[in-house]
Formats: C-alpha cells, structure tokens, sequence
C-alpha cells in the first residue's frame, strides 16, 4: 500500500481506525494498571515461576512451559531480577491473546461482534486473573493464535505463515496439553501444507529444520525425564487417572464455567462461576447459532475445541479452564451480533425501535464490564483468601 493510498484509507477510515485504537489503548492500560501492587504481594506459584526462569540450564532440563519462562528470562535481562517480570511476560502474552481473539471473531462473525466480544473477553475476570498472574497458565490462549495462525495460512498459502505456524505450534509442544490440539491442527491443514511442500519446497524445507531446532531441547528433556511426557499430554505425573476421576473432571468443567468456580484464591474469587449471567444468555444464543450452522467449517472446529479440551480437562493435569474459556466468549460474541441482527431485521426502518435496541445492549455491555473489573481490581484483591495467598514480598531486587 503506498502513501496515497494508505493517506485515502485514514481518511475515510478514522472514526473506525480512532475507535479501536481506544479500544487497545483502553485494554492494554487494564492490564498494566497496580500490576505490581494490586495484591500486596506475591503469590508461591508467582515465586515458582520466577526460580524456574532465572537459569538457562534449568528451563532445559525442565522445559515444560519453556515458552513464557524464556520471555521472562529474557525480561529479567532488562533490569534487576523481580518477580514482577513474570507478571509483565504474561501481560504481554495476554495483548497477543486479545489480538488473536479479535482476528477471529471479525473473521467468523464481523467487525461488530468482534468488537464487542473483545471488549468483553479483555475485561472479563478469568481473563484478567490469567494474564495478569505470573505464571504459564497464560500459554494456554495459545490455542487462539494457533487458530488464527492455521487460518491464515489457509487464506495465503505463503511461505512467511507456515513459517510462523510451524514456530508457534512447535512453541506449544511444551505447554501441557497442547501437543494434542497441534496434532488436529496439522490434520486440518493437512491438505494446505501438501500443497505448500510442493509449491515452496524450500520454505518447506526451512519449517523442517524450525521444527527440530525448537522441539530439540524438549527431546532432550523428556530423554533425561520421560515423565515429562505424561505432563505434555495432559495426564497427571502419577499417570492415568481412575475413570470415575475422568467422569468427574469432565462434569467439573460446565460446573465451574456456569454455577460455581474453582476453589483457587490465586486465580478466583471465592466459588462464583466463570460466566456472568449476561454472558450465559448470549452464550445460549450463541450455541443455537453453532447448531443451526453446525456443517459450517468454523462451527466444526469450535465443537472439536470445546469437546476436545474439556476431553484434556478431563485428565486431571496441569491444565486449567484458559484453555477454553476464550471459545466461551467467541460464542457470546456470536450470540450477540445474532441478537443485534435479529432485533434490526424485526426494526429494519424504525429508527426509534434500533436506538433502544443499541442501547440497551450497551448498557448491558456496560453493566457487565463493570461487574467484571469490580470483580477483579476490588472485591478479589480484598478477599481474605487473596491476601493470604499473596503473601509474598518481592526481595529478588
């Protein structure tokens, strides 16, 4: 694009170009605002986390979540070691997140609702807990730009995204759980990457040699510790877990998302659900839409998440609810603009019937927003249970 044209597209697009970057800036300063002071403290997993990143030779021996314990390793490089990198490398991790949940949903269902869903997913309290907390937990939102990443390479076929896609999926071999979604991803494309090997062989060849050159630390560690391999697939370090374990697991899942939460003061707020009631409702409008669609591609790919990480969560390992709940909310956004479409096609001249429509869902939107960063920044902070969980003064200075 050279400098008239992108001149021409600022100026018939600023209102929209102005509103999401408010929309960034507004997300992004979230995330950073009392970073380091909002709890107090510390929590022993945060300290955890940062003794597993403060040596080169650790992470390869223990390679397990290597991702965020390099960029946190790379950020103690910065400055004087503190355990408020590891909080600053998952917030980084959280913008790529968002950025990657907003590429999908406009891509599915619009620039609409993936305004909209964005907005609600950056303020929502899981996600503030899971990309504000220092710890690994934040790789998991890596299924979303595996995603977007696999959709992009479909679109362009072009040597550039199935190289980044090779080096994302291989990033997310060593986060707990994923090795199975990589799997599925490379079926999905498997038609794509045929067609890449042929036509750019060399590109081909160079995401070959990217494979092994970063999946080779994790050779190396599941050789010296094959227990590790029981922890990538999901499965607790002492092995299979018990069917009646399984069954359990699983039902937990829609239990925590819809009536009551985990019991995880570093994470959580007492024992509310993961879901607010204005998410839920739009959350059942947006499953009629992926049901009544449900031969669509997309709507095929989000049954084939949601079933197959609750399948994972199932195992009772080192996985956790953030690896579905941004799919939760890609359904309330779908459910939104479904609800938006619907009332403009009963109201499709009535001017007066559209703005009361608008706004109450913006009240609502707003209403929900609120309730969730009231959530985050002041009732959970000033729990009892947090407070005792965060007990940890940052002297790594």
């Amino acid at each position: 694009m050279g400098k008239r044209q992108l001149r021409h597209f600022i100026s018939m697009h600023w209102q929209l170009l102005a509103l999401y970057s408010v929309l960034a800036v507004a997300l992004a300063t979230l995330l950073g605002w009392q970073l380091g002071t909002l709890t107090g403290g510390y929590a022993a997993v945060e300290q955890q986390t940062f003794q597993a990143s403060n040596s080169l030779e650790y992470i390869l021996h223990h390679p397990v979540n290597a991702p965020f314990a390099l960029l946190t390793r790379g950020l103690l490089a910065l400055g004087d070691p503190a355990l408020l990198f590891t909080r600053v490398a998952a917030v980084l991790l959280g913008l790529g997140t968002l950025a990657a949940f907003f590429f999908l949903v406009q891509h599915w269902h619009g620039l609409r609702s993936a305004t909209i869903g964005t907005l609600l997913f950056g303020t929502s309290a899981w996600f503030l807990h899971t990309a504000r907390l220092g710890t690994p937990d934040v790789l998991l939102f890596g299924l979303l730009a595996l995603i977007a990443c696999g959709l992009w390479l479909r679109n362009t076929q072009s040597p550039a995204a199935l190289l980044a896609c090779v080096a994302l999926a291989s990033g997310l071999l060593y986060v707990p759980g994923m090795v199975w979604f990589v799997v599925l991803g490379v079926l999905w494309q498997w038609r794509t990457l045929d067609r890449i090997f042929k036509e750019h062989l060399l590109a081909a060849s160079v995401g070959g040699v990217l494979l092994l050159a970063i999946i080779a630390p994790l050779g190396w560690g599941i050789y010296q510790s094959p227990d590790i391999a029981k922890v990538l697939v999901g499965l607790p370090a002492e092995g299979w877990p018990a069917p009646l374990d399984i069954v359990r697991n699983a039902a937990q899942v829609p239990f925590n998302l819809f009536f009551r939460g985990p019991a995880a003061p570093e994470q959580w707020l007492g024992r509310l659900p993961v879901l607010d009631a204005f998410c839920l409702a739009m959350f059942g409008l947006g499953i009629y839409l992926y049901l009544r669609y449900f031969k669509l591609r997309r709507s095929v790919m989000l049954w084939s998440v949601l079933i197959g990480g609750i399948a994972v969560l199932s195992l009772g390992g080192a996985v956790s609810l953030s690896l579905v709940v941004p799919f939760m909310y890609i359904v309330i956004a779908a459910g939104i603009g479904l609800l938006l479409d619907r009332w403009y096609m009963v109201f499709p001249r009535n001017i007066i019937a559209q703005s009361v429509g608008t706004g109450l869902a913006v009240v609502a939107i707003a209403v929900t927003t609120w309730y969730s960063t009231q959530h985050y920044f002041v009732a959970w902070p000033n729990a009892p249970a947090t407070r005792a969980a965060f007990s940890i003064s940052d002297t790594m200075r």
